[in-house]
């Protein structure tokens, strides 16, 4: 049989309506939808915003459409660093994300015009296959993506690079940069098919980067070079610093090595193997300075990792799937939230089945900031920061049942010296490329 038949359709109607049951959930998802009909109200009452270790209650940012969760993440995970050495309240700190993303967009597009003067093939079939210019400008990024403007272009308090009316609004920025990127670089490739030298290349090249600072200034406002940063401290005391530099106001009150920070990924999946070294190609923002690598751990390995940096009071930025099994209202994330399985008959994806299949990809980052450790040592549930403000959740925050961790938990940064002489002699691999479209 090839062809469902009518007479198939009128046998499937008849098993359908011999099971009493399947009426009564059909209308109560008819009428109430189906999180409303499956969610299991006990799974959260189980998970209660209570953790034994916790830090301060921080300031919430909200991305809204911009895509930069990577970005926020991180000023998430050094803002306790930066409070501290300023000597003020959490709270009343904010440093500006427009910042980062303006010389991440430069970046990027200096990288993918490099990426193109160097290429041996030239031809379309090959930059598409490969997927040269796939993600050459687009607003999602990695944590070595963040340290690399941080080192290079230091850091901008809020108030000097507030955001504009499109930096919270990906879609338009990225589409239009994204086509004159493009543009230059058919420009670049007949260039090139005119036997135009190395030098001739990169003259076009710094016009094309020339025209992008102007077209990112305009929409997200030039940078501040210098700045005087003025506020009051814990202690009421008026602290002023005169003509500061971006990089100076990092330098002085970052004392996190961020470069000693690495990627640990769970990735069980058919083309990924554990204690492996892993480096996506075509991508980074600073040429050649910037890779997306990770590290392939076990589960196990990378959360007794993650117990480690918290309790030394130091977030961790995580890289999730947070498309199933949350409740918005309560903030709970919990694999036995809502009962699918029961209600439809169905058998869940392994993690690594989900990953095979594209079920399952990283879409989000956030920060893990508290957990709840039970006598035995084992992780009850975890706290998370997101970037979405403070209006659904718990005050923004999300209640991670342990399960979560397990099944949705794709990448952790974690300080090297946490890590085990064997984990790091890992680090020292040669990385293992792959492709480009792969979505980690």
């Amino acid at each position: 049989m090839e062809q469902i038949t009518l007479d198939l359709i009128k046998k499937f109607s008849n098993n359908y309506n011999q099971n009493s049951l399947n009426k009564i959930i059909e209308n109560s998802i008819v009428n109430n939808g189906i999180e409303k009909t499956c969610i299991d109200y006990s799974i959260i009452a189980e998970n209660q915003p209570i953790f034994n270790i916790e830090l301060p209650i921080s300031k919430r940012y909200n991305q809204k459409k911009s895509y930069k969760c990577w970005i926020f993440s991180g000023l998430n995970f050094i803002q306790y660093n930066l409070a501290k050495n300023l000597n003020i309240d959490l709270k009343n700190l904010s440093i500006s994300n427009s910042y980062i993303s303006f010389f991440d967009k430069l970046e990027k597009s200096n990288t993918i015009y490099e990426n193109i003067i160097h290429l041996k093939d030239n031809s379309f079939e090959f930059i598409n296959k490969d997927g040269v210019l796939d993600f050459c400008i687009f607003e999602g990024g990695y944590w070595q993506w963040f340290v690399s403007i941080v080192n290079k272009y230091g850091l901008l308090p809020y108030e000097y690079m507030p955001d504009a009316v499109e930096s919270l609004n990906q879609k338009t920025i990225t589409n239009l940069f994204s086509e004159k990127v493009k543009k230059n670089c058919i420009k670049l490739i007949k260039l090139k098919e005119e036997n135009k030298t190395l030098e001739e290349l990169e003259i076009m090249k710094e016009k094309f980067l020339d025209e992008n600072y102007t077209f990112l200034s305009k929409i997200l406002g030039e940078p501040k070079f210098n700045f005087n940063y003025e506020y009051k401290d814990k202690d009421g005391k008026l602290v002023s610093y005169k003509n500061l530099t971006p990089l100076e106001f990092k330098n002085k009150f970052l004392t996190i090595d961020l470069n000693n920070f690495i990627s640990l990924g769970n990735i069980p999946m058919y083309n990924k193997q554990y204690y492996k070294l892993y480096r996506k190609k075509y991508a980074c923002n600073t040429y050649n300075n910037s890779y997306a690598e990770f590290l392939n751990l076990p589960i196990k390995e990378i959360k007794e990792l993650v117990i480690k940096q918290l309790k030394d009071n130091l977030p961790i930025s995580v890289r999730v799937n947070l498309t199933k099994f949350k409740d918005k209202k309560s903030g709970v994330l919990d694999t036995r939230l809502f009962n699918y399985n029961k209600t439809f008959n169905l058998e869940s994806l392994t993690k690594e089945e989900a990953l095979n299949t594209k079920d399952i990809f990283p879409h989000h980052w956030l920060s893990i900031c508290g957990a709840n450790i039970l006598d035995n040592g084992t992780v009850q549930r975890w706290k998370l920061e997101d970037s979405y403000g403070n209006d659904a959740k718990v005050d923004g925050y999300y209640i991670m049942n342990d399960n979560y961790f397990d099944e949705f938990i794709l990448e952790a940064i974690i300080n090297k010296k946490y890590l085990s002489n064997k984990q790091k002699e890992m680090l020292k691999q040669e990385p293992i490329l792959f492709d480009s479209k792969d979505s980690f």
